[in-house]
């Protein structure tokens, strides 16, 4: 079995126009949420065995704070390119390419994307994944190649909205 852990970067800002999309960072309000999701997902799951993150800074600094809460550094993350903006084609690919070594796997990714190729694992019919939404989907699988063709089990679906998280 394979587990799948797939991040939607916290909510960024658009403050600073000269900034490039691939620069934006995070806003208040992902400031607020991203650490709060992580340490909630931390406390209800394993240490995933590889963070992989698309290169932009807004999901650079979620993951982050991910890897915080996992005890991991940021040595730890992955950086794949093709997941910028990458559609399900994209997040496959770069999935069918991990390590067999590795049972699990969290990635930190962009919309529309997540919330696609999310639907499309798990048949669900998720309209938005909200920033910095987690959703956990269970492989019937040893091989990462074989993420499509295998049987595939949501596990949870969390958002900061949708959860009573604790105001620090």
């Amino acid at each position: 079995m394979k587990t799948l852990y797939l991040v939607r970067h916290a909510k960024s800002s658009w403050k600073d126009p000269s900034l490039s999309d691939r620069d934006r960072p995070l806003n208040k309000r992902g400031k607020r949420d991203a650490p709060r999701m992580a340490e909630y997902v931390a406390d209800k799951i394993s240490s995933p065995d590889v963070f992989v993150s698309s290169p932009s800074r807004r999901t650079q600094d979620t993951a982050i704070n991910f890897l915080h809460a996992f005890d991991k550094l940021k040595a730890d993350l992955q950086l794949e390119e093709y997941l910028f903006h990458g559609d399900e084609r994209d997040i496959e690919e770069v999935i069918q390419n991990l390590d067999n070594a590795h049972d699990s796997a969290m990635f930190f990714i962009h919309n529309p994307g997540i919330t696609d190729y999310a639907n499309e694992l798990t048949g669900e019919n998720i309209l938005n994944i909200p920033t910095c939404g987690v959703i956990g989907i269970q492989l019937a699988t040893e091989d990462w190649k074989q993420v499509h063709q295998c049987q595939k089990k949501k596990l949870f679906y969390y958002y900061p909205k949708g959860l009573d998280l604790p105001t620090h």
